[in-house]
This record gives structure tokens, C-alpha cells and sequence, in this order.
């Protein structure tokens, strides 16, 4: 029981996340000419994702000061690896790439929990499956097409994809089994929130700013913006 459960988490995260990259595929494929509009796209759809689902869900659901504890740690660590490997990262955007799957790791470990424990007293229901498989398609998205900036093989997002399927049914696991605070799962919430800040602000639109003009750079980040507010509210219609 518990291990077809388990199975089923990771299929359905793997999934979810290989559907989205095959649609950040399509869009990387016809818009690589204009990597200054995919990087403000992107950030545009990671602070959708910041400002319209983990913030106000996070502020319902953890203590404040775990959050702020986290959101602070994922801002001092990022600083801490970019000056400390400056000379790696001078002419690649591998930092960015690192910061976003450690965001979705950690944004992860608190969903596999509550998934686990929502598994340990009823089968799980279509919608809460549902749910998580949707919820992955925008990060699918945002690996695939920084994977790609980052000129890395397109195997790095099967492995990226892979390691945080496994993270959500590991999490999963233990949330069957015991039931970790609600400081740690704050910890690891904000931990994903700074991390999603940072790649999206200091990384994407960041990195922009000079090369295009101020016109086009608020309309694709409020166009990544509107984008990921929308298919929230459609996706939230079918659950």
C-alpha cells in the first residue's frame, strides 16, 4: 500500500514536471532569438507563483518567523555561492538553475508531508492528485527553459525532474509516519519562497535590465504574470 502510493506521488510529480518542459520546449524553440523576453517571461511566472499561491498560502498555513527564518537563509546561502564561485558562474547562468531547483525541492518537502498525511487515513483522491500534477507544469516550464539558457543538455532537466519526484515521495513518506512542526515546514516554505525571489528578481529580470528597454521589460513580466494568474484560476476550477 504505502509503496504504490509512493509510486503513484513520484509518477505523478515526474510527470507533471516532463509535461511542462516539453512546453517549455516549444516556447525555447520559437523564441530563443529573444532570451531577454523568456528570462522576464519566466520571472514574471515565478513571481506569479510567489505572489498568488506560496505567499498567501505559506501565511495561512506556518508561523511567520519560520518563514522569515527561511526566506532569509535561501537569500544569505545564494549570496554566500555566488561570490564564493564567481569565477564558475561569471559567463554561465548555472547559479540560476541551482537556485530554482533548490526552490522547488524545497517548496516540495511541506507538499510531500502534507500529501503523506492526507495518505495515512484515505486513499488518495483524484483532485489532490490532479492537483499536484497541474501545479508542476509552470516549474516544468521554468527548468526546461533555464536548463537551456544555461546551455546544459536536455537530460539535466530528466535528472532535475527526477531527484525532485524523488524528494516529494521521500517527503511523502514521512509525512505517512510522523508529522514534522509546523516551524520546520515554515523553515522549508520560506526557503522556497526566497529561493523563487531570487531567481526570478536577482537572476532573470536582473540580468536584463540595461539590455532591453523599460516598455517591453514590464510587459513581458506582467505578460508572465497574467499568464500564471490565469492558469491558477483555471486550474483551481477543476479541482
Amino acid at each position: 500500500m504505502l509503496l504504490s502510493i509512493l509510486i503513484k506521488i513520484f509518477i505523478i510529480g515526474f510527470g507533471g514536471l516532463l509535461l511542462g518542459a516539453v512546453l517549455g520546449k516549444w516556447a525555447y524553440t520559437y523564441y530563443q532569438h529573444h532570451l531577454e523576453a523568456l528570462y522576464l517571461f519566466c520571472g514574471g511566472m515565478l513571481i506569479g507563483v510567489i505572489g498568488f499561491e506560496l505567499v498567501p498560502e505559506s501565511i495561512q498555513l506556518f508561523n511567520f518567523w519560520s518563514l522569515l527564518a527561511g526566506f532569509f537563509l535561501s537569500f544569505i546561502l545564494f549570496n554566500y555561492m555566488e561570490s564564493a564561485f564567481h569565477s564558475t558562474f561569471k559567463h554561465k547562468s548555472y547559479l540560476s538553475l541551482i537556485a530554482f531547483v533548490f526552490a522547488i525541492l524545497a517548496h516540495n518537502v511541506p507538499v510531500g508531508i502534507a500529501l503523506g498525511m492526507s495518505g495515512s487515513n484515505e486513499a488518495f483522491g483524484m483532485a489532490l492528485l490532479l492537483a499536484l500534477f497541474i501545479h508542476h507544469l509552470p516549474e516544468g516550464i521554468a527548468l526546461y527553459i533555464l536548463t537551456r539558457i544555461s546551455t546544459l543538455n536536455e537530460m539535466v532537466v530528466v535528472l532535475a525532474a527526477c531527484i525532485v519526484s524523488l524528494v516529494l515521495s521521500f517527503s511523502a513518506g514521512i509525512g505517512m509516519y510522523t508529522a514534522p512542526t509546523k516551524d520546520w515546514n515554515g523553515i522549508f516554505m520560506g526557503i522556497a519562497i526566497g529561493s523563487l525571489c531570487y531567481v526570478a528578481f536577482h537572476e532573470m529580470i536582473g540580468k536584463v535590465l540595461g539590455r532591453i528597454v523599460k516598455r517591453e521589460l514590464f510587459f513581458f513580466v506582467t505578460l508572465g504574470i497574467l499568464v500564471l494568474y490565469l492558469y491558477l484560476q483555471l486550474s483551481h476550477e477543476f479541482l
